[in-house]
């Protein structure tokens, strides 16, 4: 039997969990994106690797021309159920965002939100964000931060189950790298900017029973480790998400620092 794809296995482990769970607490992060991007009614907005639809949600709000798109179907349902419960209108489509299935130029703004940085091919990922963004056409990324709670947590994810990495997310998470992956004279008018969303649960056991059973990169590798394995992923996060929250009340409150990148389409190649 051949070896699975890597876009099926990155299907595979994003349908595993309870991922809207957790990707609601990030409404916040992909407000404040499409906001700075200035979403008008009437954009050709395209949410690569959406997930649950957070950011295609905020431009749909703002009246744009929304497709939400991801690898996985079943995160996509519930992108639809949310905006019907909201009466938004949004189009849904089932794509790898290594292989968009969408022409040159089709769309006046391209967002994802702590979803590409996922792809099997960072390169090629990046290469697709800008094809299908006409120029001057506006981007939006968000990725964690490599020093903040939730680039930690991928590393210490990648180090506890290699098997389960995927992508470079921390390489997104740096202005060298997303300028790098970009290319330098593909885009115009970078701006990056450092944000925080905060991250609470009633207490310390209860935000670890969360990110087990529904984080997907979690859940999966809890799941991949035997007993002795499973203690130390356990031991690793309570103290990386322990030292990490801040004040002395009730709960745990970890603020998460992620990098907000946002350019323009060049009309044609910039530089050398």
């Amino acid at each position: 039997m051949s070896a699975p794809r890597a876009v099926d296995r990155i299907r595979e482990m994003w349908a595993a969990g309870d991922y809207q769970r957790v990707g609601v607490r990030l409404v916040p992060a992909a407000e404040q994106l499409v906001a700075d991007l200035a979403v008008r009614p009437g954009d050709r907005v395209l949410d690569v690797a959406g997930g649950t639809g957070n950011a295609a949600l905020a431009a749909a709000r703002r009246d744009g021309a929304v497709v939400c798109s991801d690898v996985v179907p079943e995160l996509l349902a519930l992108a639809r159920r949310r905006a019907e419960v909201e009466g938004l209108s949004i189009a849904v489509e089932v794509a790898d965002a290594c292989a968009l299935p969408f022409p040159d130029a089709s769309f006046d703004v391209v967002v994802s939100t702590f979803g590409v940085v996922f792809a099997a091919e960072p390169e090629r990922a990046a290469r697709e964000l800008l094809r299908v963004l006409r120029p001057g056409g506006r981007l939006g990324l968000t990725a964690w931060r490599p020093d903040a709670p939730g680039g930690r947590l991928l590393a210490l994810l990648a180090r506890h189950d290699p098997a389960g990495a995927t992508g470079d997310p921390l390489r997104w998470g740096t202005p060298e790298g997303v300028e790098e992956l970009l290319g330098r004279g593909e885009v115009r008018r970078v701006w990056h900017a450092e944000r925080t969303v905060d991250m609470t649960a009633p207490s310390l056991a209860a935000q670890w029973q969360r990110y087990r059973d529904w984080f997907a990169p979690v859940h999966v590798a809890w799941q991949r480790l035997d007993p002795a394995g499973r203690a130390a992923l356990e031991a690793d996060f309570a103290d990386l998400w322990g030292s990490s929250t801040r004040g002395g009340g009730p709960g745990i409150v970890v603020p998460n620092t992620y990098l907000q990148t946002t350019a323009v389409r060049a009309w044609e190649r910039e530089g050398p």
